[in-house]
């Protein structure tokens, strides 16, 4: 290992996150880092999937280019698609997109990213390139470790059900994203043949669409053979939302509600305890880990043992993710 490079780490109940910098404080170059995970990406992945989470900090990372670059070194050149994701976010290169704009004011729970799609991203990479002057923490959980502290009825009901996944998008700017910006395409046969290649059911409603998907509640992670906690059934179900957002949606969608933006069931159809959503929101958060990003900050998570949010910012904030 670079002996210019430490490994630290800090904890919060049982969970853990490395902290890759250099040895004596201050910021290094670039090049070392890029080294460092050149010549370690066995002791890389070892940590990646124990812990589930690792930051890179102090390494004068200044441009998104850099942080590609960063990125390309370890995971290479190849780059998972946000093509159906449910995030609002700008596409800002082939490999690189905002974090998400939902309104500062608001958190965004913990989630798996695409865990509502049969194909998700393996690896997130984070990169901080102006930090909130105040909040805007990237909150994160491990998902073997909640899954130990919900309780066993909520536990068994995601695992023998999964959760099923609704969506109405529609052909403009409305609440939500629309169906174009969601799928990067203006061509409703692209839509149509992505649906029926990944097990979405969809039927157009003048013009906007419909969606349908069956997800998991709780999955096993392919490498670590090891269960975890895996869906956005509290994310997706607009009880999540702002209080009189929902009640305004509620109150539109009574008789529809398939016209919800989001919606979330059990995979056989049942409707979803609120408690329980609400119970699932208010763990994650209880036991995440939060850490204040400085700049040139990476945050590299295993997306399927770690779920991720937003906490509440003021002032500016930039924080941009590729994923593989």
């Amino acid at each position: 290992m670079n002996t210019n490079i430490v490994i630290e780490s800090f904890n919060k109940d049982e969970q853990v996150v490395n902290v890759i910098k250099p040895e004596y404080g201050g910021n290094c170059d670039l090049s070392t880092l890029l080294t460092f995970l050149q010549e370690n990406k066995e002791k890389i992945n070892e940590l990646l999937l124990s812990n589930g989470a690792l930051l890179f900090r102090g390494f004068a990372i200044n441009t998104r280019e850099e942080f590609l670059l960063v990125k390309e070194t370890y995971a290479g050149v190849s780059h998972f698609n946000y093509v159906d994701g449910n995030s609002p976010r700008t596409k800002l290169t082939t490999a690189i997109y905002t974090s998400t704009e939902y309104p500062k004011e608001y958190s965004i729970s913990l989630h798996n990213e695409m865990s509502y799609s049969n194909k998700w991203p393996n690896v997130l990479f984070f990169y901080c390139f102006i930090p909130a002057e105040e909040g805007g923490e990237t909150p994160i959980v491990d998902c073997r470790y909640i899954l130990k502290k919900f309780n066993p009825d909520l536990v068994s009901n995601f695992e023998e059900k999964g959760v099923k996944y609704t969506r109405y998008l529609s052909g403009s700017k409305g609440v939500g994203k629309s169906w174009m910006d969601t799928f990067e395409t203006n061509d409703k046969a692209v839509i149509e043949q992505y649906c029926q290649e990944n097990n979405i059911e969809y039927f157009w409603e003048g013009d906007a669409i419909f969606l349908s998907q069956q997800g998991y509640g709780i999955a096993t992670h392919p490498a670590t053979q090891e269960k975890v906690w895996f869906n956005q059934a509290n994310q997706f179900h607009p009880s999540g939302l702002p209080e009189e957002i929902y009640k305004g949606l509620k109150l539109m969608h009574a008789r529809k509600k398939h016209r919800f933006p989001q919606y979330a069931f059990y995979g056989n159809g049942e409707e979803i305890s609120e408690q329980y959503l609400k119970e699932i929101t208010d763990l994650q958060f209880d036991h995440a880990i939060k850490f204040k990003w400085e700049k040139g900050d990476v945050l590299m998570l295993d997306n399927m043992l770690m779920a991720h949010g937003r906490m509440p910012f003021k002032g500016d904030r930039k924080i941009y993710v590729s994923m593989c």
